[in-house]
């Protein structure tokens, strides 16, 4: 993880009452992304941590054609001290790689 770069956003946005009120899916986002390019010269990139933001796509993508794409959401509490823990990461990216070898995406 000492490769990984973080560059926090200036303007968070207005965090939702999700102690008193169950949070709806899909209406809220996080103030962040993680980014991490590939090449097949280069391989995998150092990953980025950035302020969300919209990202462009090479016409060329293959997940634009044939719908070859892959997202694993990651999970976060609260726990009673209100402290955010989160939930089975190590599995999180297990599921993810064994995702990406099925569809034939690079894993290293």
């Amino acid at each position: 993880m000492n490769d990984l770069k973080i560059s926090l956003t200036k303007e968070p946005l207005k965090k939702p009452d999700f102690i008193n009120k169950p949070l709806p899916f899909g209406l809220y986002h996080t103030d962040h992304m993680l980014e991490i390019d590939f090449s097949i010269q280069d391989g995998w990139k150092n990953p980025e941590i950035l302020k969300f933001h919209n990202f462009s796509i090479n016409p060329f993508n293959s997940s634009l054609h044939y719908a070859i794409q892959l997202f694993e959401g990651l999970k976060a509490y609260r726990n009673e001290d209100h402290k955010i823990i989160l939930f089975r990461p190590e599995m999180n990216m297990i599921r993810m790689k064994n995702s990406a070898k099925r569809i034939s995406l690079p894993v290293i």
